[in-house]
């Protein structure tokens, strides 16, 4: 009798088959798209390092944000600050949507995919990554339907992202989840509209984070000020959806 797994024989199956198609599904089945600042490792980088990041698709000059580093209170700066100040923004950011270059790119990390190799656990995270970035190349191919959405919304990196943080102690990165119930009705509704496109793009909901003072991780009585970031759909960077100087509605108020 022959086993047969997704169309193999189950006897040639390789350790490495399993993981690829483990990950593969895991990516397939999910309702979001993969959190790639969950397994990038990038935000554990050296922030005072320039970065090429994503084959050339983005470039963080971290020399541009350290010049900033004197001109202001590092331990009273806000996240609405940060985000008028522009010290998160990629201005010079080029989304490279020509078919050449992105089947050049599909075929070099499906090569990737399939050449993974070490312990099980780095093996698991390369096939994730690889998977996630292979998914957004190629939702990058329709990026054309979507642009007038998408382009109103700036860009920025993992990378950038943790040298911000880094010179201002004061702010934390996180998911938003913890949020949502206290956030301005423009952030939800800025969520609301980003899921919507998005699913319409690829059929996965988008990844949300938040950019906040330390202590309003805690549930303190004065939330305020969020910067709402998105995992782009056409790549493993960021899109800076806003930010918001008027407080968190507190519940108890309703």
């Amino acid at each position: 009798m022959e086993l047969k797994l997704f169309g193999k024989n189950i006897f040639e199956f390789k350790k490495n088959d399993f993981i690829e198609i483990s990950g593969r599904r895991q990516l397939k089945e999910s309702k979001f798209l993969p959190d790639f600042y969950n397994f990038s490792g990038i935000s554990q980088m050296n922030p005072n390092v320039t970065y090429a990041f994503n084959e050339a698709d983005l470039v963080v000059n971290a020399e541009a944000i350290i010049k900033n580093k004197n001109k202001r209170d590092k331990n009273s700066i806000t996240p609405k600050g940060v985000y008028e100040a522009k010290l998160l923004h990629n201005e010079s950011f080029e989304l490279k949507t020509d078919p050449e270059y992105l089947e050049e790119k599909l075929k070099e990390f499906k090569d990737k995919l399939n050449m993974v190799k070490g312990e099980d656990f780095d093996m698991t995270r390369g096939v994730t990554e690889i998977s996630s970035l292979i998914a957004r190349l190629e939702n990058r191919k329709n990026y054309g339907e979507f642009e007038s959405y998408y382009s109103h919304f700036p860009y920025t990196g993992s990378i950038k992202i943790g040298t911000v943080i880094k010179e201002n102690p004061n702010l934390q990165i996180g998911q938003v989840a913890q949020f949502v119930a206290d956030m301005p009705k423009e952030a939800t509704d800025t969520m609301k509209e980003y899921t919507e496109q998005t699913e319409k793009l690829c059929g996965k909901k988008p990844v949300f984070y938040i950019i906040a003072d330390k202590k309003d991780f805690r549930k303190s009585e004065n939330r305020r000020d969020p910067i709402l970031l998105a995992q782009s759909p056409f790549g493993h960077f960021w899109q800076i959806l806003g930010a918001w100087d008027k407080e968190m509605q507190l519940l108890e108020d309703l």
